[in-house]
C-alpha cells in the first residue's frame, strides 16, 4: 500500500495528477483514455484501490458537500478512467462509539460522511471509529 495523506479540500488533484492504475495506463497506451494536462506520469504511482479516510467527497471536501452532487462529474471522470475500487472509511466525528452501536450513524453525519461520497462512486463505506470523551478512537478490529 502507498499511503497518501491529504489535508484539505483538493484531494482529487492528487488522484488526477499523481495516481494511475493498470487499467488507465493501458487505456492511454491504446488511445481510449486521455489524461488531464496536469497529469505527471514520471511521478505517478499505480494503485489498486483508493481509500478515503476523511469521508467527505473526493472533489471539494467538506465545501463540496454544500450542494449534493455538484462535483460528481469530476469524480466520475477520475474514477472511471482508473477503474479501481473507491472506498470511504472514516471515523464518526460527532458521535460516540456506544451511541453508534446502539442507534447507528446519525442522520447528518450519515449524509456528509457516507452518502455524498457514494455519489462520487464510493463502493463501500465503513465506520472506523468514533468519539470517546473528546477524542476520536478507532474500533480495534477495523
Amino acid at each position: 500500500p502507498i499511503p497518501i495523506f491529504i489535508n484539505g479540500v483538493e484531494a482529487h488533484t492528487i488522484v488526477r495528477d499523481l495516481l494511475t492504475s493498470k487499467h488507465e495506463i493501458e487505456g492511454v497506451a491504446h488511445g481510449t483514455t486521455v489524461r488531464d494536462v496536469t497529469y505527471q506520469p514520471s511521478k505517478a504511482a499505480s494503485v489498486d484501490a483508493i481509500v478515503n479516510t476523511i469521508g467527505f467527497p473526493l472533489v471539494g471536501g467538506p465545501a463540496g458537500s454544500m450542494e449534493a452532487g455538484r462535483n460528481v462529474a469530476v469524480a466520475e471522470t477520475l474514477l472511471t478512467s482508473m477503474n479501481v475500487p473507491y472506498i470511504v472509511a472514516s471515523p464518526l466525528l460527532v458521535q460516540s462509539i456506544p451511541q453508534w452501536k446502539q442507534s447507528g450513524v446519525l442522520g447528518l453525519q450519515s449524509v456528509i460522511l457516507y452518502s455524498l461520497p457514494e455519489l462520487d462512486g464510493a463502493i463501500d463505506t465503513c465506520v472506523l471509529g468514533g468519539l470517546v470523551g473528546d477524542k476520536i478512537a478507532l474500533i480495534p478490529e477495523r
